[in-house]
């Protein structure tokens, strides 16, 4: 696009997606970019079946990683530094005069950093933010339709779900000869990993290191490129419902209570 097409994308209401992953380990059947290939695909994908409704930025690549940094082919980004840089790109967007920014993460440890950048774009620009990962579109969906590995557990981390979803969008590049099953270790009653049945009570994460050797959390042995397919279609129709949604959410004028008022 030319400056003067995002001028008028802005002007005609369009709610800006930025889709931020990471470069990481993803065992030894995965390249390291499946966080950005998938993250990238959905969110363009998503555009372009409503042009009218969303526009889709560049990718941001690199995320917070240091839990993996033991494993070749991981890049990690400093919390701080990835906040800061994650709420320059959305308030960039806001200055442009885009009113509703959607933060869409492909990498389970930026959520909770993009979920602050949200909320600073919230409190410092005249715009509102929200801040998701793409797995959590429908899960629902894919836990009870079309799920095989074992719950809690088995959709972690280069996995069923990631697995069948990099079959889907690129299979030349999946090597399936290599893939191996290392379920993620349940902790306690309260305390999993996975993706689409992730624990809500206690959030841990321990270095991967101390406990996995594959760089494989869960079962990819069960992943097809037809599941792939399938979760994305799930993925692009609950992106587009929510921004339906976001886009009715009404940006209303602040109210100042304080006794003296700013």
């Amino acid at each position: 696009m030319t400056w003067p097409e995002v001028r008028d994308a802005a002007k005609a209401g369009r709610i800006i997606l930025i889709p931020m992953a990471a470069i990481e380990q993803h065992g030894y059947h995965l390249p390291v970019d499946m966080d950005n290939l998938a993250c990238f695909h959905v969110c363009r994908e998503a555009a372009k079946r409503r042009p009218d409704l969303l526009l889709n930025t560049p990718l941001l690549p690199y995320g917070f990683n240091e839990h993996n940094m033991e494993f070749p082919g991981t890049v990690s980004i400093r919390m701080d530094i990835f906040v800061e840089y994650l709420f320059d790109v959305a308030r960039s967007y806001s200055r442009m005069g885009f009113k509703r920014i959607m933060l869409v993460n492909g990498h389970g440890s930026n959520q909770m950093l993009s979920n602050l950048a949200a909320r600073r774009v919230v409190n410092e620009t005249d715009s509102i933010a929200l801040s998701l990962p793409y797995w959590a579109l429908n899960a629902d969906k894919f836990n009870t339709q079309l799920r095989e590995s074992a719950t809690p557990g088995g959709t972690a981390h280069a996995c069923e779900y990631e697995t069948s979803v990099y079959l889907a969008i690129k299979p030349e590049a999946v090597d399936m000869t290599k893939a191996v099953k290392e379920m993620s270790p349940n902790w306690s009653k309260k305390i999993w990993c996975d993706l689409t049945a992730g624990s809500s009570d206690v959030h841990f994460v321990d270095n991967y290191s101390r406990y996995n050797r594959s760089g494989v959390e869960g079962d990819p042995l069960r992943a097809t490129a037809s599941k792939g397919r399938k979760i994305i279609s799930w993925v692009l129709d609950g992106m587009i419902e929510l921004a339906e949604d976001f886009k009715k959410a009404p940006i209303k004028p602040r109210r100042n209570y304080q006794h003296r008022a700013r």
